[in-house]
């Protein structure tokens, strides 16, 4: 009797120790799991640094040789077109890039995107630029529009793309008028609001590309404006153009 008590004694404890070798073998596996996938985390996020700083370097570098005169930023875009207003005219009126692919013109808006449709049909273009605002500011396009002005620039881009459906999209944010401009017409300083709206309607488009070029006029500080306050100067469609370009790189 003792013996079959001893028995069942040794089994019992065998059978603990088999529970005990699994139980440690699969929480050995879960964390070997765990760290593997630890490393392959660390391992992305070292591959998506070294992207970024590559990217900045290379915008970094760009930049300088713009600077420098050794290179010419507007030699960088053939196959687009560029929606806009009077201030994207000056891109025709500087003679800085090509004017047949310069769809803007003076008090424009989004409204008058279908105005293009068919130029834009024979360009098929691959990359198209957008930059409307400051009409659409002082019409108040925002209370007007039955969907607001996030809906009103969503429908005109994907009208553009109804026509041109490979093409990318690159909307640039509204670039702010001098202080004392807003000061005098209320509605125009109203813009971060707006860009808002833009990004918003942007980022509801998988082929858009929202570019924040309002930055460049240091809240309106920046000596960039001709004048009368709201139009730019010839030396700041370089810096507005390769604004575009940095956004094209991502």
């Amino acid at each position: 009797m003792k013996n079959k008590n001893r028995k069942m004694v040794w089994i019992f404890a065998a059978v603990l120790l088999i529970a005990a070798i699994v139980v440690f073998v699969l929480l050995n596996q879960s964390d070997s799991s765990k760290g593997i996938a630890y490393i392959q985390k660390q391992e992305k996020l070292k591959v998506d640094d070294i992207q970024d700083t590559l990217l900045k370097k290379k915008q970094a570098e760009r930049k300088e040789a713009i600077a420098q005169g050794k290179l010419d930023v507007f030699s960088l875009v053939d196959d687009f077109v560029f929606y806009g207003d009077s201030r994207v005219m000056g891109y025709d009126v500087y003679g800085l890039l090509d004017a047949n692919r310069i769809f803007a013109g003076t008090g424009y808006t989004f409204k008058n995107v279908e105005e293009w449709d068919e130029s834009l049909k024979n360009l098929n273009p691959s990359y198209v630029f957008i930059s409307y605002g400051i009409n659409d500011l002082g019409l108040k396009l925002d209370e007007v529009y039955e969907y607001g002005y996030d809906g009103l620039a969503k429908e005109k881009m994907n009208h553009i793309l109804e026509i041109v459906p490979n093409a990318k999209i690159y909307l640039c944010s509204i670039i702010p008028c001098s202080p004392s401009v807003a000061q005098e017409h209320p509605a125009w300083a109203n813009y971060k609001n707006y860009n808002e709206k833009l990004k918003k309607a942007c980022s509801a488009i998988e082929n858009c590309t929202y570019v924040d070029t309002a930055p460049l006029a240091d809240e309106g500080n920046a000596n960039i404006y001709s004048g009368d306050g709201i139009h730019f100067t010839k030396s700041f469609y370089t810096d507005w153009l390769n604004a575009i370009v940095d956004s094209m790189d991502n």
